[in-house]
C-alpha cells in the first residue's frame, strides 16, 4: 500500500509547503523510506523548472490550456491510439483539467515569482551597498589626503627685502579661534663661501601695536625647516609677517 503522504513529496522539494506543513512532513520522512525515495527522485525538479520559460509555465497553469496548438490532432486524425479509451475515462480533459484539479503547478509558479522578487531586492540592496562602500572609501580618501597635507591653505612665497638673502620661505595663514595659525616652509640657499649656522626669527606684525615674535631657530646652508605656530593676533589684524636675522634685520616679508 502506497504512503498517503507521497503526494506531498514534490511540493516539499519545490519548497511550496507552509512552515508547519514542512516541519510535519520532515518528521514523517524520518520513518518513511518510501517518501524519502520519492523526495530523492524529485531532487532535480527545481533545477528543471528553473529552465522553464515563465510564459510557457504560466500557460500550463491556466485552466483551459489545450497544448502547443489546439488545432493539432496527433500523428493522424483517424488514429485512435493503441486501444479505445474506456468509457470511464471519457471525462479526462487533458493537461488543462489536471492543472485545474491539482494546485501544485500554480503554487510552484507563485513560489518562483516570489523567488525572483526576492532576488531582485537582493540585487538592489547589493548595488546600494556597493555605492555606500564606494562613498565611504571616497570619504576615507579625502581624510587621508587632508591628513597628508593636501587641501591645506595655499602657501604664498615671501618677498626679499634685503640685498643678500640666504633663505627662501613660503607662508600659509589660517584664521582660528583666538588668533591665526601660521604655517611656514623654509629652505636655505647653497653658497660656496658660506658656512656655519645662523639664527632666524619669525615676527607677526599687527596693524596696530607691537610685533609678536612667533618663533626662532638656527639653520645653515642646505637645511630645510618647517613650522606650524599659533599667533594671538587675529587674521584680519595682521599687517605683515617677517623673517629677520638674529640681529633684527628683515630678510623676507609677506604682506597680509
Amino acid at each position: 500500500m502506497r504512503c498517503e503522504h507521497l503526494h506531498d513529496s514534490a511540493v516539499y522539494v519545490l519548497g511550496a509547503l507552509s512552515p508547519p506543513e514542512r516541519e510535519a512532513y520532515e518528521r514523517h520522512l524520518v520513518d518513511c523510506e518510501e517518501c524519502r525515495a520519492e523526495v530523492a527522485e524529485f531532487g532535480e525538479l527545481p533545477e528543471l523548472l528553473g529552465k522553464l520559460d515563465p510564459d510557457v509555465a504560466q500557460a500550463l497553469a491556466t485552466p483551459g490550456w489545450a497544448g502547443p496548438s489546439a488545432a493539432w490532432a496527433g500523428p493522424s486524425a483517424a488514429w485512435a491510439g493503441p486501444s479505445a479509451v474506456p468509457s470511464s475515462d471519457a471525462a479526462w480533459a487533458g493537461p488543462s483539467a489536471a492543472a485545474a484539479a491539482d494546485p501544485l503547478l500554480p503554487r510552484v509558479l507563485d513560489r518562483a515569482q516570489r523567488s525572483r522578487r526576492t532576488e531582485r531586492r537582493r540585487r538592489r540592496w547589493q548595488s546600494a551597498g556597493t555605492a555606500l562602500v564606494a562613498a565611504c572609501l571616497g570619504v576615507l580618501a579625502v581624510i587621508g589626503v587632508r591628513s597628508a597635507g593636501v587641501g591645506q591653505p595655499d602657501f604664498v612665497a615671501m618677498q626679499e627685502v634685503s640685498a643678500t638673502v640666504p633663505v627662501t620661505a613660503s607662508l600659509a595663514l589660517e584664521a582660528e579661534d583666538g588668533g591665526t595659525l601660521v604655517r611656514m616652509q623654509c629652505a636655505y640657499k647653497p653658497a660656496a663661501a658660506a658656512s656655519g649656522k645662523w639664527t632666524y626669527k619669525l615676527y607677526v606684525v599687527p596693524r596696530t601695536g607691537e610685533p609678536e615674535e612667533l618663533d626662532s631657530w638656527t639653520a645653515g646652508v642646505g637645511d630645510e625647516y618647517e613650522l606650524k605656530a599659533h599667533s594671538r593676533i587675529q587674521r584680519g589684524d595682521i599687517q605683515k609677517i617677517e623673517i629677520r636675522k638674529g640681529d633684527g634685520t628683515p630678510l623676507l616679508v609677506l604682506n597680509a
